[in-house]
């Protein structure tokens, strides 16, 4: 065992800079909680040559986040940086570079993120103000890191590389589904942005029926039980086709104070506090209620609607009409407004029933994904153990 301060240099603070600028800085925002970078959103500031130079990453760095976690996610996650080009990472987060000579870049990468992700990170942060930051001089100094040699280590590493490999496979293959039921719909329908094929467009209000969610009393516990669902914003998770499941559910008693819908139901999200969740939408594939900040929208046919609405970029649509209080609100009446083009709806089936296959084999990739993640968690345990090898 060694103390993570001597496998590495002393940790490199992050920088914001003053401005838009040309140099490329890493956020939180960049992270993913698998560990690896994303570059899909990297924002570009103003900063010193001086302050590039001293603080620029390096292949084989680690970028610790250090303020901004959340009780559901803990402060301390890690992620590897290994591309060409001149990056530095903000001021929430900063570099912790290996000494090479003493410890595999990637093998102490794996051993922080496992220390992140089975908790033991979570002993080094601290809440002030309402916002999570990481002590990162106590975890410097005091958290412990098993050190086989480093022939050893780079096998290890190797091993997680290959099983991170096959889960990422996996996860690209789910995107790929999602991408053929795009081609599917715009061979299909046309673009609806253009509308090549003269389809004749109606508003939301003519094509179903809208219903607004409730909420019954808090004060009444018996409205609260295990009869059915209760579906909150947090189940609309845009992409994903169909509502997770609810972690509350009401009573049969409770049910009479809120709204229910049948399956093959949209529900979208009309009330919330981030833009980002606003206009999320999603099919119920099962019979649900639903709370006061959630439009529910029965049609004819809910699979061509969810996909049309994502291609006529209609959560920005929400987004735009809601209000600029400290919720945004779009109204029944401006919601029922939207426009769709509405092709026969012998076409709309035909695509539902396509759609159907490619949501059997998103299932079977799903498990797969399962599988190779939970390969990919007893592979990182032992190693975190020291008993990889």
């Amino acid at each position: 065992m060694a103390f993570l301060k001597n496998l590495i240099h002393k940790p490199i603070t992050g920088e914001w800079g003053t401005d838009v600028g040309k140099v490329n800085i890493l956020r939180t925002t960049n992270f993913t909680n698998s560990g690896v970078l994303d570059f899909s959103d990297v924002v570009k500031r103003n900063v010193s040559e001086k302050k590039v130079e001293q603080k620029k990453l390096l292949k084989g760095d680690i970028i610790i986040e250090k303020s901004g976690g959340s009780p559901k996610q803990p402060v301390g996650r890690v992620v590897f940086f290994d591309k060409e080009g001149i990056y530095l990472c903000n001021n929430f987060t900063s570099i912790l570079r290996p000494k090479k000579d003493k410890v595999e870049p990637k093998y102490l990468h794996y051993l922080l993120y496992g220390s992140h992700r089975f908790g033991v990170t979570g002993m080094y942060q601290n809440k002030t103000t309402g916002i999570i930051n990481l002590q990162l001089p106590r975890y410097v100094n005091k958290l412990e890191i098993p050190l086989p040699p480093l022939n050893i280590q780079k096998k290890i590493a190797q091993i997680l590389d290959d099983a991170a490999s096959l889960r990422d496979k996996t996860t690209r293959l789910l995107k790929e589904y999602d991408l053929l039921a795009q081609s599917i719909f715009l061979e299909m329908f046309g673009d609806p942005l253009i509308n090549p094929k003269g389809w004749e467009k109606a508003p939301l209000k003519k094509l179903g029926k809208t219903t607004t969610g409730n909420t019954p009393s808090r004060a009444v516990p018996k409205y609260y039980g295990r009869f059915i669902e209760w579906i909150k914003t947090d189940n609309i998770n845009t992409p994903n086709m169909y509502l997770t499941k609810a972690e509350e559910f009401l009573s049969e008693i409770g049910l009479t104070k809120a709204r229910k819908v049948n399956e093959g139901a949209i529900l979208v999200t009309c009330i919330a506090g981030s833009k980002r969740v606003i206009g999320n939408v999603a099919i119920a594939n099962r019979l649900v209620s639903f709370n006061q900040q959630i439009n529910a929208f029965e049609a004819f046919n809910s699979c061509y609607l969810f996909w049309y609405y994502h291609f006529i970029l209609a959560k920005a649509y929400v987004q735009n009409n809601s209000t600029n209080g400290m919720k945004g609100i779009i109204t029944k009446g401006k919601f029922e407004k939207m426009m769709f083009f509405n092709p026969p709806i012998e076409f709309q089936n035909q695509f539902a029933e396509k759609i159907a296959l490619i949501e059997e084999q998103k299932e079977l990739a799903k498990q797969e994904l399962k599988e190779s993640e939970d390969l990919f968690n007893c592979l990182l345990q032992k190693a975190f153990k020291g008993e990889l090898v």
